[in-house]
């Protein structure tokens, strides 16, 4: 705390320290051209920085918070790209949006009662819209245990899925995500006019269930157990990012894939290699 504070003062509030420290001459020592002052004194300064200036310590609290965020953010974008996840089981029974040629894979990992989640939806829809070629979405659920209505919810969005209905499901339980029941689970199924009979097996089915933990474990397995969490092509992106957040990422992964391949003696050598058969 010691330290944020003589941050705030030396970047923020150093012209009316300087003002104060001035007015307060006769209180404070000067030796080989430096001020000095005792601790009393400083805590009192401070104290008058803060009652006089109450506008400039809050933006450089701001300040301060929104540079410390983006540092934060650099450093895990880095770290996302120079540690890449594999082995991310995807299959063609998985709820997907985008093309399927698509050069960026982003799959998600949701928890439907989840707030972050359902603001993250909105920012993955922007991502959608902006990217309409080059990225397919894969959902998977998560559904935290502390959310009792997330593992009920997630079931009956894949049972939607089976009546070519989950992202329509998808987004009416996201935009009732505080309030979500088992009525609401029945009246959004009525709503899309799916066979009820069928909706209601399904949901209760062992298939997704299975596919359910199938998709826990795997969030286990790669310490992804927090929501939402995405992986684009390996780059793991933690929480609901911003929009500018995603572009950094698809951006760079997008100049990856165009970037000519280096050649390395090796496969210049591979290279040559049928050449030389060929003249021989």
């Amino acid at each position: 705390m010691r330290k944020f504070w003589k941050r705030l003062i030396v970047s923020g509030g150093i012209l009316a320290l300087s003002s104060s420290m001035t007015l307060a001459a006769g209180e404070v020592q000067q030796s080989d051209g430096k001020v000095t002052v005792d601790q009393n004194q400083l805590r009192e300064l401070i104290k008058d920085v803060i009652k006089e200036n109450p506008k400039l310590i809050y933006e450089t609290i701001n300040t301060y918070v929104r540079e410390m965020n983006k540092d934060k953010q650099e450093k895990q974008l880095e770290s996302s790209f120079k540690s890449r996840m594999s082995g991310i089981a995807v299959d063609e029974n998985m709820p997907a949006r985008g093309p399927k040629d698509a050069p960026i894979l982003l799959v998600e990992y949701t928890d439907f009662q989840c707030p972050y989640c359902a603001k993250a939806s909105k920012t993955v829809e922007d991502v959608l819209k902006k990217y309409p070629q080059q990225v397919r979405l894969v959902l998977k659920n998560n559904p935290l245990e502390f959310h009792e209505q997330a593992m009920p919810a997630a079931k009956a969005a894949l049972a939607a899925h089976k009546q070519g209905k989950f992202w329509e499901y998808h987004d009416l339980l996201f935009a009732n995500s505080s309030k979500l029941n088992e009525e609401l689970f029945v009246k959004f199924a009525k709503e899309l006019s799916l066979d009820m009979e069928k909706f209601g097996k399904d949901r209760n089915s062992d298939d997704i269930a299975v596919q359910i933990e199938a998709d826990r474990e795997e969030t286990a397995k790669n310490k992804l157990k927090g929501t939402p969490a995405f992986v684009a092509n390996g780059v793991v992106i933690r929480g609901a990012q911003t929009l500018d957040y995603f572009v950094k990422v698809i951006d760079r992964l997008l100049a990856e894939k165009n970037k000519p391949e280096e050649k390395t003696p090796e496969k210049d050598k591979a290279e040559k290699a049928p050449e030389q058969d060929k003249k021989n």
